[in-house]
């Protein structure tokens, strides 16, 4: 019994010592640079609060979004957040915790009067913005889409369709918001042309050569979190900047963050 008691310990012990590396992208209002060059965000709070809970201090990198991807399915010990949930992925990554449930759309500018009823009419678009290694372009791939133009970031997707050199790029009702508002535009510039589908967006872990016990230590860790009601405080906190900021409504269920 000593030797088991031991053994448990050592194993706790080095499984606690085991170099982690996050990384996150720019998914305003989630996670983005702050004047500072910091990341801030719904998400980035979470992940800190999580870190707090285990001792951790590992500095938060962020990347391009393909990137970051590539190193989460190919590096062992990356947490990655945040990133939606789907079937093809599933198998990839340990799941952590969830943190934000939103919806994808096409966005085109409110002077074109460019309307889609199906998936099949979007397909017949001459051009759809998407960021090269975002779930979106995955996704619409996955469906056949042949009319996919890809950018580093959703900034850049964002000033091409306002210079006419996209029909629609793909992405989500925060994100637009965000964007628009950090250029000093209006939020009437574009409008959702046709939406895609919900998803349900996380803090991962790759499996590539992580312990299953590390994966289930941060599990653990968000778990509590959000039982001891802090991730609901954290989406409380950030429900009424997003309101007061950016006129932006949100619901919270559980500690996550909904967006309309």
């Amino acid at each position: 019994m000593r030797c088991l008691i031991l053994w448990m310990c050592w194993l706790s012990f080095v499984v606690q010592a085991q170099p982690v590396r996050l990384i996150t992208v720019i998914e305003p209002p989630v996670s983005y640079l702050d004047s500072h060059g910091k990341p801030v965000g719904f998400a980035v709070d979470v992940v800190k609060a999580v870190q707090h809970e285990l001792g951790d201090k590992t500095p938060i990198e962020v990347m391009p979004e393909a990137r970051a991807i590539y190193i989460a399915r190919t590096e062992p010990n990356v947490l990655l957040f945040s990133f939606s949930r789907t079937p093809e992925r599933e198998n990839e990554f340990y799941w952590i915790t969830p943190l934000v449930q939103k919806s994808w759309s096409v966005y085109g500018l409110t002077t074109n009067p460019i309307q889609v009823q199906s998936l099949e009419q979007l397909k017949q678009v001459t051009a759809i913005g998407v960021v090269r290694g975002d779930i979106r372009e995955e996704w619409l791939n996955n469906l056949g889409f042949k009319n996919l133009s890809k950018s580093v970031n959703h900034q850049q997707n964002l000033d091409r369709l306002l210079a006419g050199r996209l029909d629609l790029i793909a992405y989500e009702s925060q994100g637009i918001r965000h964007l628009l508002q950090e250029a000093s535009l209006s939020l009437d510039a574009v409008r959702p042309v046709f939406v895609l589908q919900q998803s349900d967006v996380y803090l991962l872990m790759s499996k590539t050569g992580t312990s299953p016990e590390l994966a289930e230590r941060w599990r653990m860790a968000a778990d509590k979190i959000r039982r001891s009601g802090s991730q609901q405080f954290i989406a409380e906190k950030w429900q009424l900047q997003l309101k007061h900021f950016q006129d932006m409504d949100t619901e919270i269920q559980n500690g996550v963050l909904v967006f309309k």
